[in-house]
């Protein structure tokens, strides 16, 4: 049994308030660990409370059936009154990962659980509930429905198989597992619907996503002789289109559906964020390091980080980063 079970329990068993977060620009599968695992909180006759920093994608709004995320505004968002809360952090192993909210929450939290399937973070293995090999964190909180002998009702499931999926690449990326399939059968016996989702996340952008998406394209460099193709999201292209930003971090995986290419890096920035550097590759070459020894974390083929840097040293730093991929022996 995992060590993250026993760790959950104890945690359980100090606090009967909760607030539940992921990181900011939520994606789906930290809003499907989200719905999932406030509901199960509900069924072990806990309290508990969404709160993001970030709103709701539209291509999200689906799962959230009973309007249960909240964003984070001021501290009167904050619930339970003043007093001390538990926190659980879902789909990412830091706190301040979280976005906004954290500058509010970090003073009067009582004790901080994380739920995370992200290498990196190894300091937090032995207190928390980090399990690297699994697909997603929604593939872990569906671990725990069955150790606590719960039944997912159909919300619950529709939000676990969005985050399985998204997290996999449509059940394309290493981790995904046969256990990763079983899951997904179960969930889809309990009502969730693989048509409906998958057209919600891929096939309901807006006009403005796919002008977006025109703008981003149209920065691409092609570097090492067609491995790298690198490219940049910028808030005046968020201001000029209108699109949302998490519309616009989509972008990273287009680079890889082209025959030679093994590595794809968005430098990235929102209105008012910080720049961000995501990274996706192909094969036996690992992302995760370099993101790691930047601050960040993520997969061995899907990585990413902060940069403390403008967005020209970003891409310049990255394209450096990256070149180790290229070198011949």
């Amino acid at each position: 049994m995992h060590s993250g079970f026993i760790n959950l329990d104890k945690f359980l068993a100090r606090h009967d308030h909760f607030i539940i977060s992921t990181h900011e620009s939520p994606d789906g599968d930290g809003l499907g660990a989200e719905i999932a695992f406030n509901e199960l909180l509900h069924k072990l006759g806990k309290e508990s409370y969404i709160l993001n920093s970030d709103p709701l994608p539209d291509k999200y709004h689906f799962m959230d059936i009973d309007n249960e995320i909240h964003v984070f505004r001021n501290a009167r968002t904050i619930p339970f009154g003043a007093g001390p809360a538990a926190v659980v952090v879902l789909d990412t192993n830091d706190f301040q990962n979280i976005g906004s909210a954290y500058q509010h929450l970090r003073d009067i939290v009582s004790e901080i659980f994380i739920i995370d399937h992200h290498e990196g973070g190894n300091d937090k293995f032995e207190s928390n509930f980090i399990k690297a090999e699994a697909s997603s964190a929604s593939e872990i909180v569906y671990g725990l429905y069955g150790y606590y002998r719960q039944v997912p009702s159909f919300k619950a499931a529709q939000a676990m198989y969005t985050g399985i999926l998204f997290d996999t690449g449509s059940f394309r990326y290493p981790k995904t597992t046969p256990e990763t399939f079983r899951i997904i059968a179960n969930l889809v016996e309990l009502g969730a619907n693989p048509f409906t989702i998958y057209e919600h996340i891929y096939e309901n952008n807006s006009l403005n996503s796919f002008r977006l998406k025109s703008m981003v394209l149209s920065t691409m460099e092609v570097h090492h002789d067609g491995g790298l193709i690198i490219m940049r999201l910028t808030p005046q292209m968020i201001e000029e289109t209108g699109a949302s930003f998490s519309e616009g971090e989509l972008m990273i995986n287009i680079p890889l559906t082209i025959e030679g290419v093994i590595a794809s890096v968005l430098i990235k920035q929102d209105i008012n964020g910080p720049v961000k550097v995501s990274m996706r590759t192909k094969g036996d070459y690992d992302v995760a390091e370099i993101a790691i020894v930047n601050g960040g974390g993520g997969h061995k083929n899907a990585a990413g980080y902060k940069s403390k840097l403008g967005i020209e040293d970003t891409h310049r730093k990255a394209l450096a980063d990256m070149e180790k991929f290229f070198i011949k022996s």
